[in-house]
């Protein structure tokens, strides 16, 4: 998403303050960007060949490289996380969308998980536990633990507990 900062610290259409906003992390997509590649090294060679069977290995490897690389760019789309000054929102779909909001003063938990992997790369999952609402979980963000820390700030901001 190509905002400014300015358009990104305010919603126009509530009147809220955007904290942070986030998406699935490009590495938590790896395998189908290195599938992707490999589909491209497909193109190459059969295109490098010159011959019947190389022009089927690169257009075997031109849909492979669009199926997974294409794949991967409409799930990064496809999820977004909004926190604000009063609600955490969580929207996924392109076509269909579903948002699901949780109200910071509803929110009981912020649990973050990530393996070694996720922890060297830079991404996770947040589990968004609130109280009479259903557990968001966030699979593959950037920064989780950026995010909860911002989130447990705006909780305490919104509940006017001392940070």
């Amino acid at each position: 998403m190509s905002a400014s900062s300015n358009d990104r610290s305010n919603d126009p259409s509530t009147g809220e303050r955007v904290l942070r906003e986030t998406r699935m992390s490009w590495w938590a997509l790896w395998p189908r960007v290195a599938f992707g590649l490999l589909g491209l090294a497909f193109v190459a060679w059969g295109l490098l060949r010159q011959d019947q069977g190389g022009y089927a290995a690169a257009a075997f490897g031109g849909l492979m490289a669009l199926w997974f690389i294409g794949g991967a760019l409409l799930r990064r789309s496809a999820m977004q996380v909004r926190l604000t000054d009063r609600y955490l929102v969580l929207q996924t779909g392109l076509v269909s969308r579903h948002s699901s909001t949780v109200m910071l003063n509803r929110v009981e938990s912020l649990d973050v998980d990530q393996s070694l992997w996720q922890r060297m790369t830079g991404y996770g999952t947040l589990t968004i536990r609130g109280t009479g609402s259903e557990d968001l979980r966030l699979a593959g963000i950037t920064d989780p633990v950026g995010f909860q820390a911002e989130a447990r700030k705006a909780i305490n901001a919104a509940s006017g507990a001392p940070l």
